[in-house]
């Protein structure tokens, strides 16, 4: 019988370890969902876009594919370089919809994919993405040739971890984060409670201990019904974040704010860039 015991007790922690492995090994593919659709798809016509699609180099030699969007309306001279979430290219899953309402605003939008989306080159990772949202702040500072204050930096879901890293490491005029988590680790503890992950997971995304170095005005906007990355993360992620800061509470959930809740999304926005001081600021 105590054999017998024993033997169960192996075979759990066997059983139990090869889950952890096989974790680790797939950990690429819970994190990053770029489909199938890997070329772009045009935008609707009813939304009245003017997009130029333009490529750049990554400093590791791969092509990032992005579009440019010229502001709708009277430009601010202000360009909002976006990082998107973890699911489909750029073009996908209403996104166009979302660049139509911040052309409203009188904003020049880039928004480029991450490496292995849409038509960009690569597959992604943690240091890859990076180095992605490094290359499209390149690309507006040394071909575009626009001053880093007239630079505001916008990041949702797991694209605010990236924004956030960029604004920390270069020189901008303000960041605008939707739906941000605290850290990959924090998130992926909460929804697998009996996993170490932060014993196994490689992909961290510690936005949390980096907001501390981000000096320029912030503007954080998560929906009440985030059902991806809950509110609570937000709030603590603001909570760390020196001033000047603005926190907004929407309705919706996690991508559906800016048409639910549109008034109060994009107005909160207007009111952000508005009030930005048109001096450098850094992220140091």
């Amino acid at each position: 019988m105590k054999a017998m015991s024993w033997s169960l007790l192996l075979l759990v922690v066997v059983v139990y370890v090869g889950l952890l492995l096989l974790l680790r090994l797939n950990e690429s593919r819970l994190i990053y969902f770029p489909g199938p659709q890997r070329k772009l798809l045009s935008p609707p016509s009813y939304l009245g876009l003017s997009v130029q699609r333009v490529e750049f180099p990554t400093e590791d030699g791969l092509t990032i594919v992005s579009w440019i969007i010229p502001a709708a309306e009277d430009s601010t001279g202000l360009w909002l370089l976006i990082c998107h979430g973890n699911a489909g290219n750029l073009s996908e899953f209403g996104r166009p919809a979302h660049y139509a309402g911040l052309g409203q605003l009188g904003l020049n939008l880039l928004a480029f994919d991450y490496r292995g989306y849409g038509e960009s080159e690569g597959l992604p990772t943690e240091a890859g993405l990076y180095k992605d949202a490094q290359a499209a702040y390149r690309y507006l500072r040394k071909t575009l040739g626009v001053p880093a204050e007239r630079i505001v930096v916008f990041g949702h879901s797991l694209g605010s971890a990236v924004a956030i890293d960029l604004v920390s490491r270069v020189s901008a005029g303000g960041l605008i984060v939707e739906g941000a988590l605290t850290s990959a680790i924090e998130r992926g503890q909460e929804l697998y409670p009996f996993i170490p992950v932060r014993w196994i997971a490689a992909s961290r995304y510690p936005s949390i201990e980096k907001i501390s170095k981000v000096t320029v005005p912030k503007l954080f906007l998560h929906a009440r019904g985030d059902e991806v990355i809950p509110l609570a993360h937000g709030r603590r992620l603001y909570e760390a974040a020196p001033p000047p800061k603005t926190f907004v509470e929407l309705n919706g959930g996690h991508g559906d704010t800016f048409d639910l809740d549109s008034l109060n999304y994009f107005g909160s926005i207007r009111r952000f860039i508005e009030n930005i001081p048109h001096l450098p600021h850094g992220g140091h």
